[in-house]
């Protein structure tokens, strides 16, 4: 027993040469390596609370239908079921580092008639078994390390849930109130063209106006008119797309204040104070990419491990009674101690495939975090120029809104009078009509751009970030 106790811990202090994961660089080194020191497109900035960015537009109804999402879409809480996978993963991987105890049982009546004859034998025990393998050259701890980088990749990748959600509900609730507004702008020029309809034939009943005028007056009603029915069906796709999003059936989302038209959220014209470090620090995708470089490089010592001996440690003890041929029954006590290890000869490459083959795909990993990387850049890029062109549009834009309306109301006065041709209205509808379009359209993609910007900069969901710390000391 002595010799098998002494043997246990020659080979627990021989575990101070385990295998280590491979060497990487960390996040914060490689976020330097490839980060730029500031963005290429400027722009008035501000600080903005990351984690609730949504409240920026000022709408409550936007604020109302985020929160609803965060706490009942499915898909987020599929996120959270995955999360718990992994946390239920560690615990078995933490489970196989520690020894094994079990009860053990047994009982049996049976005849045996082989010389010399001993009748009917009856037996019963009771006892306990501990086996252990000890892991001498940190094979399992680098699994379980694995595993723990894992369950932080599956954490952020719920953050990238959540601001996928949160950003696909601002942009969905935001194309709503752009249909809506659509359609209370074509219902009122269908209006404008009604009355220049009716003055059109007023004016051919007195000869002041021709049939050509009507004919084209009710042409380009008609053109407008039918324009109406996709946009109502537009607006039910939105709400109908809102409703998903918030776990529910399309008929529940009647329930919501959404039916009642209001303005497109309007966001602040500045632009969160961020660096582009910061940025790529706090970007779930980023941080999902390298909890998985961490996991394949903690794979790859698990792959060097097969390379030396395992050990294995089994003990037993328990008491066993028995009785033959009606004799008194007669009780021992059991005990036995075993310690063994294999070790690899010969495997025809396999042990050294296996290292060839997690090594290169912690490298894969490492490109995949990088290309992460770029394309959160360019994403912010692009969402920043896009901010601020759509803010410098939509201000010109207004504009020309007013001064097409005030031609617009121009042409008709002089209509009326006689001073022009029906012409003139034509195009003055047409001019407003495309302005208010424009207009529409405008603010739609600055909202858009908007949103676009908080979920590339990472919406400020970046709560698991000390978890990947975390799993390395």
């Amino acid at each position: 027993m002595k010799k098998l106790l002494i043997a246990v811990a020659a080979s627990v202090l021989v575990s101070a040469c385990a295998v280590q994961p491979a060497a990487h660089r960390d996040l914060p080194e490689t976020v330097k390596h490839i980060a730029p020191e500031s963005w290429s497109i400027e722009g008035p900035q501000a600080d903005v609370d990351a984690r609730t960015w949504w409240a920026q537009f000022e709408d409550p109804i936007l604020n109302q239908l985020v929160d609803m999402a965060l706490t009942d879409n499915l898909d987020l809480q599929a996120a959270a079921e995955r999360v718990k996978q992994a946390q239920s993963l560690t615990v078995q991987k933490r489970a196989v580092l520690l020894p094994e105890l079990d009860a053990t049982a047994h009982a049996a009546d049976t005849r045996q008639n082989t010389p010399p004859p001993l009748g009917y034998v009856k037996e019963a025990g009771v006892g306990l078994a501990l086996s252990w393998s000890p892991d001498v050259f940190g094979g399992e701890r680098l699994d379980l390390l694995a595993a723990q980088a894992q369950l932080v990749g599956e954490k952020h990748a719920q953050d990238a849930v959540r601001l996928a959600l949160a950003a696909n509900t601002a942009s969905a609730y935001v194309d709503l109130r752009w249909a809506q507004a659509e359609l209370k702008l074509l219902q009122d020029n269908e209006r404008i063209r009604e009355r220049a309809l009716e003055l059109t034939q007023a004016r051919l009943k007195y000869g002041l106006s021709t049939q050509l005028d009507v004919a084209r007056a009710q042409n380009q009603l008609d053109a407008l008119t039918a324009r109406i029915p996709p946009t109502q069906a537009t607006i039910q796709h939105q709400l109908n797309l809102i409703a998903v999003y918030l776990g529910r059936t399309p008929e529940s989302i009647d329930k919501l204040v959404l039916a009642t038209p209001a303005p497109i959220p309007t966001p602040p014209i500045t632009v969160p104070q961020t660096l582009p470090s910061e940025a790529l620090l706090r970007r779930p995708d980023v941080l999902t990419a390298y909890a998985q470089v961490e996991a394949r490089a903690a794979q790859v010592g698990v792959a060097q491990a097969e390379r030396y001996p395992k050990f294995s440690l089994n003990l037993t003890d328990g008491l066993l009674a028995a009785s033959f041929l009606g004799l008194p029954t007669l009780t021992d006590n059991l005990f036995s101690a075993a310690l063994s290890a294999t070790s690899p000869i010969f495997n025809a490459g396999r042990i050294t495939a296996g290292i060839e083959q997690s090594e290169s795909k912690m490298r894969e990993s490492e490109l995949n975090l990088h290309q992460a990387m770029l394309q959160a850049l360019r994403e912010v890029e692009d969402s920043r120029a896009d901010l601020v062109s759509t803010t410098q549009e939509t201000q010109r834009l207004e504009h020309a809104l007013i001064a097409s309306d005030k031609s617009l109301a121009l042409a008709n006065e002089l209509y009326k009078g006689g001073a022009t041709d029906f012409l003139d209205v034509l195009s003055a509808q047409e001019t407003y009509l495309h302005d208010s379009d424009a207009l529409n359209q405008g603010q739609r993609e600055h909202a858009l751009a908007a949103v676009a910007l908080y979920r590339s900069l990472g919406g400020g969901w970046s709560q698991n970030g000390a978890a990947a710390v975390a799993s390395r000391e």
